[in-house]
């Protein structure tokens, strides 16, 4: 998991919106980091370490331009160096990209390349993408073909951006790794997630898979895979740039310990009758259980799904989990009269998508219960319930884990026609 931002605007800040971008995405990764900037060339900084250390390295009269990208790395492919930090660049230096998620053809592409004569600097899968672009813009592509022919080649996940020297634009893509577009006053903004520009503007767009982003500081323009121009709805962030931040705690896991009696009330407020302890789930109304549940997931979320199976179970409901990384390789048995429900924090969790694309592949009824509103999940599914818990930076569950097993308390109640015990 690495995390991505870019900016393009009018207002000459484009050094400090990605920096303070990074610091709200080292959460998904702190191994390494790097920026890229466009003005007349591109300016190249990366530092393996934290991104204290890339602000270190940086020139004593910061970094600026009309348009700029940068990465925060958890690595995957190659140790954390400065070589391997993101941005990577081509052979001539006039593309800069950043990438997460994971190339499966990388070995094939990167071989290709090399025969070709490209010579690369580092271990990673994500180098192949700027060398791809180079080979493109030779053959006459402009640099927005060049961008899509490079992406059409890759197998695997990613979110993907690249700049070019002396253009205010940012190319991006996404396939089954999280991308949002922010639309500001003085610009506009991508990531990986909504912590990195949630203090410049609470505006979104969610890429959707097989989807390619074109921004600049007069608009943002959003393309399938064909080209052809996809309307997007623009969505409100509910929670202000305070909700990611420390609030004065050491740290944000010891915030979010500390929050949990808190979420818990968002979770459960409007959905329990104060007075008779009963039940109602707006967004469950319309959910039809005919049939057995089966809950997908990984890590906490996973945990947090035997707590569920184990509700419905006593309650009557034929349940049962399943880790999501196992659920489409075991071929487990479904039927039209399923409900698979897949836990997620962030509705972005890899396998669990995977887990609930195959579910709606069968017709089954799918359901997310998830923390994020207008993540992949969420939009999927036929049904969603959200847990209510606010942003969530530190990597080990907290509130999160808690909301989710008071979400499903209150599912079990909803689909059992039973009352469930609050106090």
């Amino acid at each position: 998991m690495c995390g991505i931002i870019g900016y393009t605007g009018t207002d000459g800040a484009v050094g400090d919106v990605l920096l303070t971008g990074l610091s709200g995405l080292e959460y998904r990764g702190y191994d390494s980091a790097g920026v890229a900037v466009s003005d007349s060339s591109l300016s190249i900084h990366k530092r393996q370490g934290e991104v204290s250390e890339l602000e270190e390295a940086l020139p004593a009269n910061g970094i600026d331009g009309v348009a700029g990208i940068g990465h925060t790395r958890w690595s995957t492919h190659g140790p954390p160096t400065d070589t391997n930090a993101h941005p990577h660049t081509d052979c001539t230096g006039d593309v800069a990209v950043v990438h997460n998620g994971i190339i499966e053809n990388y070995q094939q592409l990167r071989s290709d390349l090399e025969t070709g004569g490209h010579e690369f600097i580092s271990d990673t899968d994500t180098e192949v993408i700027p060398h791809l672009i180079e080979t493109a813009l030779e053959t006459g592509a402009s640099r927005e073909e060049a961008f899509r022919e490079a992406v059409h080649q890759l197998e695997g996940s990613y979110a993907v951006a690249a700049v070019f020297p002396g253009s205010e634009t940012v190319y991006a893509a996404r396939n089954e790794s999280p991308l949002v577009l922010g639309i500001g006053d003085n610009g506009h903004y991508l990531a990986s997630d909504v912590p990195a520009f949630i203090e410049y503007t609470d505006r979104v767009v969610y890429l959707e898979d097989g989807q390619f982003a074109r921004i600049n500081p007069s608009g943002i323009v959003v393309t399938d895979e064909q080209g052809a121009v996809v309307e997007t709805a623009v969505e409100r962030i509910e929670w202000d740039p305070e909700d990611a931040g420390k609030s004065g705690y050491d740290h944000y896991m010891l915030k979010e310990i500390h929050e949990q009696p808190q979420a818990i009330r968002k979770c459960l407020r409007g959905r329990v009758s104060e007075l008779e302890g009963e039940v109602t789930v707006d967004e469950l109304a319309n959910l039809d259980l005919q049939g057995p549940v089966q809950f997908v997931a990984c890590g906490t979320s996973y945990h947090a799904a035997l707590y569920g199976a184990r509700m419905l179970r006593e309650h009557g409901i034929q349940a049962q989990c399943f880790l999501a990384s196992e659920y489409d390789v075991d071929m487990i048995p479904m039927t039209e009269k399923t409900v698979v429900i897949g836990v997620t924090q962030s509705g972005e969790t890899a396998d669990t998508m995977s887990a609930l694309r195959a579910a709606n592949r069968t017709g089954a009824a799918t359901l997310a219960l998830t923390n994020t509103v207008g993540s992949s999940a969420a939009r999927e599914c036929d049904h969603v319930m959200y847990i209510r818990a606010g942003p969530e930076i530190g990597v080990a569950a907290t509130k999160t884990f808690a909301s989710q097993q008071v979400a499903l308390a209150m599912l079990a109640s909803v689909l059992s026609g039973e009352s469930c015990v609050f106090s």
